[in-house]
């Protein structure tokens, strides 16, 4: 997907403290130092086209966010492609343990947003990156941690997860629409949908040939419950479509 018109710090902030409002936490403030090194990390993104926390020459995310001379105490990264607007990116993100716990930690006082478009990101044509820095300041670096969804295998004693081979994990448009409160949404709308599918099987299943042979005239039986039933089952089709990449 093409940025569009809301994908912006703002709009990124502003769905990332209305959420972080309703968790009782208190607001993040948009820094930029953080701002930079988001910025830096989803154009590195885009221009060498890896989709990991390290960069494929090791670059690590608070190397990009020491650069912009952010001195922090704790710091997280949570990454996203394909989304169309902030709150799709941020809904994405709050239906993911991982990424969730970055939106809501109370250790965080700062964010900064990059994004970041690539003309066929990992193959899958014209996408936009996003990128969110978290950090919480200090005057002298000491007691560093980071925190980023995935897990790596070396990772430094004093740093919290860290990935350099990221797994793309998809949202559907059910998890953006119910706005990160419902993980299980996307599992019971394929339930329905799976539901209404047998449930018309069963009842014309016998007579499928009826219905290619008589048409409308067939339809004009069952009018109701069969425009019903298609309607769910397409609908439950639709929702649960990836509609976005978290990482």
């Amino acid at each position: 997907m093409g940025s569009s018109s809301n994908l912006t710090s703002s709009y990124l902030l502003q769905e990332t403290n209305q959420n972080r409002s309703k968790d009782k936490q208190t607001p993040l403030s948009l820094d930029p130092q953080l701002t930079s090194a988001a910025q830096a990390k989803a154009e590195n993104m885009a221009n060498s086209n890896y989709w990991a926390h390290n960069s494929p020459d090791g670059k690590t995310p608070w190397s990009f966010i020491a650069t912009s001379g952010y001195q922090y105490q704790a710091a997280g990264e949570n990454l996203a492609y394909g989304f169309s607007d902030a709150s799709g990116v941020i809904a994405g993100w709050m239906n993911s343990t991982e990424h969730r716990e970055n939106i809501l930690n109370s250790a965080y006082s700062d964010v900064g947003f990059g994004v970041a478009t690539s003309p066929n990101f990992q193959g899958n044509g014209p996408q936009t990156i996003v990128v969110a820095e978290y950090g919480d300041p200090v005057d002298a670096v000491a007691n560093i941690s980071f925190s980023v969804p995935e897990t790596a295998q070396n990772t430094p004693a004093n740093v919290k997860g860290d990935s350099t081979d990221l797994s793309a994990k998809p949202v559907s448009r059910i998890q953006v629409l119910t706005d990160g409160q419902a993980a299980w949404s996307a599992l019971l709308v394929s339930a329905i949908a799976g539901a209404a599918l047998a449930l018309f099987l069963v009842r014309h299943g016998r007579r499928l040939h009826r219905l290619v042979v008589q048409g409308e005239a067939f339809v004009s039986h069952h009018p109701w419950l069969d425009i019903t039933v298609v309607f769910v089952f397409t609908a439950g089709f639709i929702l649960t479509r990836t509609t976005g990449i978290i990482g």
